[in-house]
Parts: structure tokens; sequence; C-alpha cells
């Protein structure tokens, strides 16, 4: 199967994403969240990024590997992990959970009981309310409606060793990967209460419906309510 069409390039413009070079252009997107903890390491024990920010009083920063870009407010009661980057003139609101292993790029918003691991949040975008946004990449200029999870693990992790599909039509194409929430393409959204199961591809410019399970491939433009 040709599987050009989950390169990133068919869903995430980068031309303008400081840290682009995380992706991994030549395979499936879902590839690249597997660089994401060894290039955010690479940058900081390289000297490229700055460890000297200046802390909110009751926020809480939890290891030495952590960046911020000019303008970005830190709010108190927000949580950041290690191993962090967090670009320009961002809002981490209070009761964000930026667990670790993250970047995300400029002008997004992370908001109250939102929840980051292992994940690449591009510019311009919105998680603010009550998301769970885990071992997955989120596009420019999208919108988690309140409550969005992308669910990163099968139901039957604990009990299973098999790896998460992605189901193209008839087809399913093995991630390699236990643990894989989704690939949300440029311009998208969800309603509040949407749920994507664990491989969900989404194509750029789609409207997902809350209070719906969403998965599989969805096509560029696709409106599901």
């Amino acid at each position: 199967m040709d599987q050009n069409k989950f390169y990133p390039g068919e869903f995430f413009s980068l031309e303008d994403f400081e840290y682009r070079a995380v992706f991994i252009l030549n395979q499936p997107a879902w590839e690249t969240i597997r660089n994401i903890k060894q290039y955010i390491s690479d940058q900081f024990s390289s000297g490229k990024l700055s460890t000297k920010i200046s802390k909110t009083l009751g926020a809480t920063y939890d290891g030495d590997s952590i960046s911020l870009g000019d303008g970005t407010k830190v709010f108190t009661g927000a949580y950041i992990g290690n191993n962090v980057i967090i670009g320009r003139n961002c809002e981490i609101r209070p009761g964000a959970f930026i667990r670790g292993n993250v970047i995300i790029g400029d002008d997004v918003v992370i908001g109250n009981s939102t929840e980051v691991k292992n994940a690449i949040i591009l510019n311009n975008s919105s998680a603010a309310h009550f998301n769970y946004v885990a071992d997955s990449i989120v596009g420019n200029n999208c919108n988690l409606g309140a409550g969005t999870i992308l669910s990163n693990i099968r139901f039957d992790y604990f009990t299973t060793e098999r790896t998460i599909l992605v189901r193209d039509g008839e087809e399913k194409i093995d991630s390699g990967l236990r643990k894989f929430g989704a690939i949300f393409g440029d311009r998208s959204q969800t309603g509040c209460q949407a749920v994507l199961s664990p491989g969900t591809v989404v194509g750029r410019e789609s409207i997902l419906g809350g209070s719906r399970i969403h998965l599989g491939t969805i096509k560029a433009g696709s409106k599901l309510y």
C-alpha cells in the first residue's frame, strides 16, 4: 500500500514551526511520535535551548529541561514536567498538566485540566478545557472542544502485546506503536466530549462532532456531526 498519503506534509504546514526538524518527513506521521523524546533531549544537551526561565509562583516546574518562549504565560496551578519545549506567546492556564516530552508551538493555549504527554502541538492551536493529548500530533490552527480525548492505548493494553492499527477503509496498517493517539491535521476541530480512538488519522480542515467516537482514517475536509 502507498503510505505517502500518511506523510507529515499531507497533514501539517511546517514552514513556520520552529522545531520542524523533529518530523520524519518521508515516513508516516506516527513515526515522528517515536522521535519526540530524543529530539527534545538533543536540543537541551546541545545547548540550543536555554533553561533559564522566569518561574510563576505557585506553578510547578518538575525538571531541569524546560524551555519557555518569549511572551508565554504560565499561570499559578499549572504543572510542567521535564523535557518540555513551549513556544512564544502561549498560555499555560491553571490546572494544565504537561507531563513531559512535549513540544508546543507559538500562540498555543493549554487549559484547565488538560493533560499533554509525548506530543507535538503546532502553532495557534487550543486544548483549553479538560482535554487529553498523548502520543499524538495536533496541527496548526486546531481547536479541541471541551472534554476531547485523544485516546492513546488499546482497551486491552495490559493483557496483550498487540500494537495499534491504523484503519484505512478495509485495510489495517500496523503502526508498531503500543501507545499512539491521533494525527490531527491543520485547521481541524472537535466538538465537546469527542473521543478519538487510538490510531485515528484526521485530514486537514475536518470537523468532528462532539459526544461521538471517531476512528480510522478521516479524509481532509470531512464534517462528521
